[in-house]
């Protein structure tokens, strides 16, 4: 009888290990939505760049083109590129829609910035509400690439389909529809400095057709 003692006290001993791995796991591997994400800082740079980096079937560049981005900015990929555009591109409509340009006046050049304020302000003073609904985005591509010796610029088009209405201040709608989808065409243009540490992109240029 005196024999089975050591393996009673292994036994007890495991049943203490297991309990205190639950009790660890329990404690420390509960995630509340408030901990680092653990990425690099490089990472953390690209997360928000102006706006994107480049290697997408879904553009206009040709071979050439690519290659002589990639000599001045190795860094450069096109995927990351188009993917943050289309965040931008959301948040600048969000942004004009609620007239609030706080968020994206780091990544805009000051004249398109000063141009989306005047329309917003023109509207304020009317009393008017802008009514803008990012249904998708059915194209989002770079057309054309443009390399100085102190810049990069990239011509982006987005094709989206939106819901667009202007209302005056009794809420009647005196342009567009609230109800049905229209194509929209835009292009818009950024740069980014080459000589410089900031790896974000910025709008400098919108046309809409």
């Amino acid at each position: 009888m005196q024999n089975s003692f050591p393996y009673i006290d292994i036994l007890i001993f495991g049943v203490i290990a297991v309990f205190l791995i639950f009790r660890l796991k329990n404690i420390l591997g509960t995630k509340t939505g408030f901990e680092k994400t653990s990425i690099n800082k490089k990472t953390q740079e690209k997360q928000f760049s102006n706006v994107v980096s480049l290697k997408s079937e879904k553009n206009d560049l040709n071979d050439k083109d690519l290659s002589d981005i990639l000599n001045v900015d190795p860094n450069f990929d096109i995927n990351d590129f188009l993917s943050g555009s289309k965040n931008f591109f959301r948040m600048v409509l969000e942004s004009f829609v609620s007239g609030n340009l706080d968020s994206i006046k780091s990544f805009t050049k000051p004249s398109v910035l000063k141009s989306f304020k005047t329309a917003i302000d023109e509207r304020n003073n009317e009393e008017e509400t802008l009514i803008i609904e990012l249904k998708s985005i059915k194209e989002n591509k770079i057309t054309n690439s443009t390399i100085t010796k102190s810049s990069i610029k990239l011509n982006v088009i987005f094709e989206t389909f939106q819901i667009r209405a202007l209302t005056d201040k009794n809420d009647n709608i005196i342009d567009g529809n609230s109800e049905n989808e229209i194509l929209v065409k835009d292009e818009w243009v950024f740069e980014r400095k080459i000589h410089d540490n900031n790896p974000n992109w910025t709008l400098v240029e919108t046309k809409s057709n």
